[in-house]
């Protein structure tokens, strides 16, 4: 039987699960004054370029840089960046506040998307398939789901996913909001404790091995989606927990599987995986600084004070339609990430190699 564990057990702990510990633990040690403040320049290129757009590029490794993966998805790989750029043009052109609008719906459902694979990947390796009062599937996405449903009853929250009024607001209930939060909470957190002793309790009737790897998965974002979103309320805390837990571990799944995969077609030294993982990281790292200073100096002009120390800007903002065109063209990687991460990661015919390397 395999491992339950993903990458194995002292990997997992240290790239899956300690960065996003670690998020909390500092979370819950700044003064009220930094969590209330902005998020500062360095703080956003440390975690938002080098972790949650550099991780977006590095599914070119995964998909177009992989000549077998493009000729096993070919059409796919051909369709996918050119109708993100008719719906990214389309929307920006009609309204800009609709195109983030639509981008942050689609970038909640990625987000839960990939926390539910990961967990079904956790369930695959520890051979889970006891049935359960409440399920695993159920679990995950009320993990999500509820903080998510939260933000859309509350106008006064100080975090926005992408833009502030990207997402809907539900009409004013009058209610307590307070009260029934607290129910919300109760509920939330009485479901998550009744599934767990459910887990515990299953383990020991059926004299199987405790699912660990995969608890700990749901429990890290059932305490991730949570403080990032219901119990703080800083702009600060939701961009660190929600990037390093969503981009690190997918940044960590593509260099894994990458490496995992040349082993399988001809086995390498451990300096041939090191030298992969190298390429990767540099690569997408200066694919998303490229990408962000085109964003900044075409469209929104807000990190000058950084991008303009490494190259310098134009005087004047472009055209509208050339800020429209930017805007679709430079959403291409984002969008298409988001529709290919639906196929590449499927166990069928067309990924040969995942059964092998995740299952």
């Amino acid at each position: 039987m395999k491992s339950q564990w993903l990458f194995g057990k002292y990997p997992d702990l240290l790239v899956l699960f300690v960065p996003v510990w670690a998020c909390w633990l500092i979370s819950f040690s700044l003064p009220e004054q930094v969590l209330m403040s902005d998020v500062p320049l360095w703080v956003w290129v440390t975690v938002v370029v080098g972790i949650d757009v550099s991780h977006v590029w590095s599914s070119i490794h995964r998909t177009y840089l992989d000549k077998e993966e493009f000729s096993n998805h070919r059409k796919l790989f051909i369709v996918a960046p050119i109708l993100s750029f008719v719906l990214s043009f389309g929307l920006a052109a009609i309204s800009i506040d609709l195109f983030w609008r639509c981008l942050a719906y689609v970038a909640v459902f990625h987000f839960v998307k990939q926390q539910f694979g990961f967990m079904r990947i956790y369930k695959a390796r520890a051979q889970d398939f006891r049935k359960k009062v409440i399920g695993d599937n159920f679990i995950i996405y009320l993990s999500m789901l509820y903080p998510i449903f939260y933000w859309h009853t509350q106008p006064d929250l100080d975090f926005a996913w992408f833009v502030h009024g990207d997402f809907i607001q539900l009409p004013a209930w009058n209610i307590d909001r307070l009260l029934v939060k607290q129910v919300g909470n109760w509920c939330y957190f009485g479901l998550i404790g009744f599934w767990l002793v459910e887990e515990i309790q299953s383990s020991i009737k059926e004299k199987q091995e405790f699912p660990i790897g995969k608890c700990l998965w749901v429990l890290t974002t059932v305490g991730n989606w949570f403080l990032g979103i219901v119990y703080f309320n800083s702009d600060l805390v939701f961009t660190i927990t929600n990037v390093v837990a969503h981009g690190v571990p997918y940044l960590a799944l593509v260099i894994f599987y990458q490496t995992k995969k040349q082993d399988i077609k001809a086995p390498k030294r451990w300096n041939s995986y090191a030298k992969t993982t190298l390429i990767i990281v540099i690569s997408v790292l200066a694919l998303a600084l490229a990408e962000e200073y085109l964003w900044d100096v075409m469209v929104y002009r807000e990190n000058e004070s950084f991008f303009g120390s490494l190259i310098a800007y134009p005087d004047e903002l472009p055209s509208l339609i050339i800020q429209l065109l930017s805007i679709g063209l430079l959403a291409i990687p984002q969008v298409t990430h988001y529709i290919l991460d639906g196929f590449i990661w499927k166990n069928n015919a067309k990924n040969p190699y995942l059964k092998k390397i995740l299952l």
